[in-house]
């Protein structure tokens, strides 16, 4: 079953995109939006002010020129002691992690033969992207293709009935109220994380965490790869905010794999280190995958590619650029774990 790669945090995950989008869209609340997104990774008490802060230093890092760049090996590194420290690893014996690696680099090398870890195209991808790159859309019009898609609108629904949205204590349980309270720059916004947003289930496991502060964090990228830079056109804009969300959804296909791959080789979790070594090595093919089946343009595909070089081969496009400097924000940005 293509959506049974990972079953359901939504929950969570839409709090963490309404952080996201409410950090974009309020400008003048921006220690509201970082609480919000310290709540979705469950890391507990947030001191309020020094999250707003973070959030602006990176906007401002953002733009420097030239960008502050993190290692994607170190990115990953971090993201996945975070995950660790929640829920730490009991390590595994040694063949059973060699087994382990051997069985899922042999399912990631054919990962167009295994369907349930490619997650489908959204049947309403292509309008949605015309209509969001199309800045004469009206939020009416954005509305009525997202009303398609019941699941979609139940997202947009608990986005604008989040803390973050909602002023009045009646529930907004109409999409076209929704729209008036997120606006036509919010569901602008909104609508490609909460198009791709993959269901992540909450099994208490290294696995599953891992996943959740993966999808955390590219959200948080791809709220940063929209912020209008000195020479981004919109389309820029759109095409790096999918671009990060693709990257997000290329490690959860890698996470699924190694989860069910552990799960058939005894006890024991791998460990913090390996786990980055491994989603370093097959994410971005597995985006690349996700990109051709759904068609994706050319530029798109290139610019997977573009990303998963060695950065010392050759200089980085634009959008290429965009994304690792939005992937390095978001590091930065995420709320310390107590």
């Amino acid at each position: 079953m293509p959506t049974s790669w990972i079953a359901a945090l939504a929950g969570v995950l839409v709090l963490a995109a309404a952080a996201v989008v409410a950090a974009r869209l309020r400008r003048g609340n921006r220690s509201e939006a970082g609480a919000g997104a310290a709540r979705a990774s469950g890391s507990g008490p947030v001191d309020v002010a020094a999250a707003g802060a973070a959030v602006q230093d990176e906007d401002q890092a953002l733009h420097a020129t030239p960008p502050m760049l993190e290692p994607e090996t170190a990115i990953l590194a971090q993201l996945c002691a975070r995950a660790c420290a929640v829920v730490p690893a009991v390590p595994a014996p040694a063949d059973a992690t060699r087994a382990a690696v051997e069985t899922a680099v042999e399912v990631l090398e054919g990962i167009r033969a295994h369907p349930r870890y490619t997650p489908r195209r959204p049947q309403l991808l292509p309008q949605l992207t015309r209509a969001i790159n199309d800045p004469a859309a009206s939020a009416q019009s954005i509305a009525a293709i997202l009303a398609q898609d019941p699941a979609l609108a139940g997202n947009l629904l608990r986005i604008a009935n989040s803390a973050l949205y909602r002023r009045r204590g009646t529930p907004i349980e109409q999409l076209e109220r929704a729209v008036t309270v997120l606006g036509t720059e919010g569901l602008r916004q909104t609508v490609m994380a909460a198009l791709l947003q993959p269901v992540i289930a909450d099994d208490g496991s290294v696995f599953a965490r891992c996943a959740a502060v993966l999808w955390e964090h590219t959200l948080l990228s791809a709220n940063f790869a929209i912020r209008p830079g000195a020479d981004a056109g919109r389309d820029d804009l759109h095409a790096a905010q999918l671009l990060a969300l693709l990257h997000g959804l290329g490690q959860v296909m890698v996470v699924q794999v190694l989860r069910d791959t552990w799960s058939r080789h005894g006890q024991g979790d791998p460990e913090p280190s390996l786990l980055a070594s491994l989603l370093a090595a097959w994410s971005l093919r597995c985006a690349r995958v996700v990109s051709a089946e759904w068609g994706l343009s050319d530029r798109m595909q290139q610019a997977l590619d573009n990303l998963a070089a060695d950065p010392r081969d050759a200089a980085p496009g634009n959008l290429e650029l965009a994304v690792r400097a939005s992937r390095s924000a978001a590091l930065r940005a995420m709320p310390a774990i107590d």
